[in-house]
């Protein structure tokens, strides 16, 4: 296929019915590819069963086009993209639902953004399931982590806290007493029922707040001097991330300014990892030599996907 011919297949290729595009973009700005989106997500969660921890964060989809919710983040390698809400397995990095983040667009029925982007999408595949999800400052509060201990969701929370929250007591906070500050590497726990607020000193300047649902210990690793609850959460956080750095090292994206491909391109990554993880766990049970993912892409047709995707 000649450069001209892909690229006049990609101009006619649509995801919707451009006939009432106009008029559903009214309500949802991320109606050119919402529909296959929704279809994508649904094979996500039904192909696989996520283990007791998962992990919250965001990725951005790199994208310099004209949009109405493009982010930027200065933190990020792109800077300028599409943010979008994943939930992925602590353990395998699999890939379990995403939400894209459509700024003022985001009709949240009077939840706060982290709230509803948690409660009401990305959990409901795990509702009652009484596991664990790992998170950052943008989602995690004492009232969110005390709602989702009751029914439907039964589920508890690890993340860190910012420290402007109304719930954090000024005996955790590094003020200067008469005594002097806190000394380096000490840790601070309070209870609220099943809640748990720690307040570690990692640095002179630098206070590290973390609320959790899930640790009554209050446990101190002897040798590191950091409080378990750190360490549990370091173990954890980085699911999305690992998934993201994934996803970049063998990427099917292109340079585009059309928004429904780069969200195409973006969903081709994301099938490629998430049935690589489910390859390579089919592969160990058969007891079979697991292909890196570069040997896969150089070897398409080889017998590597198995109908008996990871199910427990």
């Amino acid at each position: 296929m000649s450069k001209e011919r892909c690229d006049f297949l990609l101009q006619c290729l649509h995801f919707d019915d451009k006939t009432f595009r106009l008029q559903r973009q009214k309500d949802d700005p991320f109606t050119p590819i919402r529909d296959i989106w929704e279809l994508f997500m649904v094979q996500c969660r039904q192909n696989y069963v996520p283990g007791t921890n998962v992990t919250i964060d965001e990725q951005l989809l790199a994208f310099r086009g004209r949009c109405k919710f493009r982010m930027y983040i200065p933190n990020k390698p792109a800077k300028y993209g599409v943010k979008l809400e994943i939930m992925c397995d602590s353990g395998t990095r699999y890939m379990l639902d995403c939400m894209p983040y459509l700024g003022k667009g985001t009709y949240t029925s009077g939840l706060s953004l982290g709230e509803y982007f948690v409660k009401e999408l990305y959990t409901r595949s795990i509702h009652g399931t009484n596991g664990n999800i790992t998170m950052d400052n943008w989602f995690t509060s004492v009232p969110f982590a005390k709602q989702l201990l009751r029914q439907p969701y039964k589920l508890t929370i690890v993340g860190t806290l910012q420290t402007n929250k109304r719930e954090i007591p000024d005996e955790l906070k590094n003020h200067r007493t008469s005594n002097g500050t806190r000394r380096v590497n000490t840790s601070m726990f309070v209870y609220d029922g099943p809640i748990t607020l720690l307040s570690y000193k990692p640095k002179p300047s630098k206070m590290v707040y973390m609320l959790s649902s899930c640790d009554e210990e209050a446990s101190v690793n002897p040798e590191t001097k950091k409080p378990r609850l750190i360490e549990f959460y370091n173990k954890t956080k980085g699911g999305v991330d690992t998934f993201d750095q994934m996803c970049s090292i063998m990427s099917c994206s292109r340079k585009t300014n059309c928004l429904p491909i780069c969200v195409f391109n973006g969903m081709m990554n994301i099938a490629c990892i998430n049935s690589y993880i489910i390859y390579c766990h089919n592969a160990s049970v058969q007891g079979q030599k697991r292909m890196n993912c570069r040997t896969m892409a150089e070897n398409p047709t080889g017998n590597l996907y198995h109908a008996d995707a990871y199910q427990e």
